[in-house]
């Protein structure tokens, strides 16, 4: 349930913002407009970062920057 909610805001933000890169926050934000009740934490994770490094086969996190961007893992656009 949480993995397909993450998959739908990327490809929702990729599709608006015409970008494989999005900001974190803009997904988080983006998956709680969607589902109000998703929490990262009352599925055990600390952090929103967490919970989206261990659903790598449907995202990817880059946190080489202070900014966190995630973009749609190249094996999930496949499908």
């Amino acid at each position: 349930m949480a993995t397909r909610l993450l998959e739908r805001a990327l490809r929702l933000g990729q599709e608006k913002d015409d970008a494989d890169w999005l900001h974190s926050s803009t997904v988080k934000n983006q998956m709680k407009r969607m589902d109000p009740s998703f929490s990262e934490r009352a599925l055990g994770f600390r952090s929103f970062s967490d919970f989206v490094k261990s659903r790598d086969a449907v995202a990817e996190l880059d946190e080489t920057d202070p900014v966190r961007l995630i973009r749609l893992s190249p094996t999930a656009n496949a499908s």
